[in-house]
């Protein structure tokens, strides 16, 4: 086995310096691209969710059409059985306490069905704003994946001048000492 000079281990140290200076950088541009990976996955799913919230929304906007339909429903055929019970007792339907009977009962139907309607816009409000929540998580992922990306870039320049100053400094200091 041949015995390395000062010469050859000169040139090794420089070598290993280069290698070092190389393996750091791609850590460093490695890193970002994981990170940017990690962050766009976040924005995915931060849209998915917003997606599956307007869903949402859209599904108790048509949940409470369907029961104020049929609470108003509900309402005239109580006051059908109302005015059939006042007419089978003799009692005039159009006149009196049935009149009232039956718009009372018109009343406090529709007001169930408003209230029905208005339940139902504040659940789809309350998905919406929690798909906007979502679409502003994405929008801060996509920010933060763009960051990691370019720190990743930076820290692999970073690294490259970093070592390549080691290196000329080595290189510089064996010269001046006529090593190599």
């Amino acid at each position: 086995m041949a015995d390395f000079g000062v010469t050859e281990l000169a040139y090794a140290a420089l070598a290993a310096s280069a290698a070092a200076t190389a393996t750091s950088a791609y850590s460093a541009y490695s890193q970002g691209q994981a990170q940017q990976r990690a962050a766009n996955y976040q924005a995915a799913v931060a849209l998915n969710n917003q997606k599956i919230a307007q869903g949402y929304a859209q599904a108790e906007v048509e949940k409470g059409k369907r029961l104020e339909e049929a609470k108003r429903l509900q309402t005239a055929d109580v006051q059908g059985k109302v005015r059939a019970a006042v007419g089978a007792s003799g009692l005039e339907v159009n006149a009196g306490s049935p009149v009232r009977l039956q718009a009372d009962t018109a009343r406090l139907g529709e007001l169930d069905a408003q209230t029905i309607r208005n339940n139902s816009q504040r659940a789809a409000y309350g998905y919406t704003v929690q798909g906007l929540n979502y679409s502003a998580q994405a929008g801060l992922d996509e920010m933060t994946a763009n960051d990691a990306s370019r720190a990743g870039a930076l820290g692999a320049f970073s690294s490259i001048i970093g070592g390549a100053s080691g290196v000329s400094d080595k290189w510089l200091k064996y010269r001046t000492a006529g090593v190599i």
